[in-house]
């Protein structure tokens, strides 16, 4: 599916979501319309999707809805909410694993929101079956803390590991774990600190921030701007549009 952009850019939304939720405002959709209408109004050619039943109420059912919603539309992949696998509430990891591995997809969690720990005695056996898949996992910064992206990390080399909500009072936990850790990436949507972009990508490299909207309940403009208008070169702007996540998923172009 090729979507046209007027700045040239291949746009992947990493960070996007369908379904209803609790407490949405009128201006802001929650089925796929929607979400295919918002990207197409400025050029975003296909996206990571998750489901707010699986986010604020079940991942097992919300996953299964997920699946049920997106059948049939290529421009929307997969992003399941996962929990560790001491309740047996999803598959055994290994199985969902090579499950979102096969489809192309991705994991999002939600450690606080559904009362789970990202330590080895909770989620290990999750992260380390994801880290053999080399399957992304997604999470925002307030789900989770700097020491426990730490520790993720050190202990689960090859699971990319991209935190969302990333701004610019995260720039003193964040650029010591970029430096550290090649399977931390960080989301671009809120980074707007002035040539922060430019910043990161001199020291660590454009392909480390992926591009994101965070729809319905922010817009893509603002976001798709702070890469536009960065003083950095096009193959740059490329990497952060999609071209870093499209490799992520195992896309070959």
């Amino acid at each position: 599916m090729s979507v046209e952009s007027p700045d040239g850019l291949r746009w992947f939304d990493c960070n996007a979501r369908i379904g209803p939720w609790s407490n949405p405002q009128l201006e802001q959709f929650t089925d796929i319309d929607g979400l295919l209408a918002a990207w197409d109004r400025v050029g975003i050619e296909a996206g990571l999707v998750h489901h707010t039943w699986a986010w604020e109420w079940a991942p097992p059912q919300g996953n299964a809805k997920l699946l049920e919603e997106i059948a049939g539309h290529e421009r929307l992949r997969p992003c399941f909410v996962a929990l560790p696998p001491g309740t047996r509430e999803i598959e055994p990891p290994r199985e969902f694993a090579a499950m979102v591995r096969g489809m192309g997809g991705a994991v999002r969690i939600f450690p606080n929101m559904h009362n789970w720990r990202v330590s080895e005695w909770c989620a290990g056996a999750l992260f380390d079956a994801l880290a053999e898949q080399g399957v992304p996992v997604l999470v925002d910064v307030g789900e989770i803390d700097w020491e426990g992206i730490a520790g993720v990390l050190e202990r689960h080399a090859g699971m990319p590991l991209i935190v969302l909500g990333f701004y610019y009072r995260c720039d003193r936990f964040a650029y010591p774990l970029l430096e550290r850790y090649p399977d931390l990436y960080l989301e671009s949507n809120s980074y707007g600190v002035f040539e922060g972009i430019e910043m990161v990508c001199a020291r660590f490299g454009a392909e480390r921030l992926i591009f994101s909207t965070a729809l319905p309940e922010l817009e893509a403009g603002g976001p798709m701007a702070l890469v536009t208008y960065a003083d950095i070169p096009d193959e740059d702007k490329q990497k952060i549009a999609g071209g870093t996540m499209r490799r992520l998923l195992g896309e070959v172009s």
